[in-house]
């Protein structure tokens, strides 16, 4: 069930920009099951602190904040 959902959403892979409603979330290396982002208030904006998360963490934040996929 939970891979469905997943293939719903975007493929999350590293370059991907999202836009949140207070910023923008940048995927710069994705594992088995952890995403490296960055959380970034412009999108020009590239020196931010690198953060950890698992994958299903992070699709249901993308989901839950209706995230738009920008580039």
């Amino acid at each position: 069930m939970q891979t469905e959902e997943n293939e719903r959403l975007h493929k999350i892979e590293p370059g991907q920009l999202w836009k949140l409603e207070h910023g923008y979330l940048h995927i710069v290396e994705s594992g088995k099951r952890l995403i490296y982002y960055k959380r970034l208030k412009a999108p020009e904006q590239r020196v931010a602190i690198t953060q950890m998360i698992s994958i299903e963490a992070l699709l249901n934040y993308l989901r839950q904040s209706e995230a738009q996929l920008v580039a």
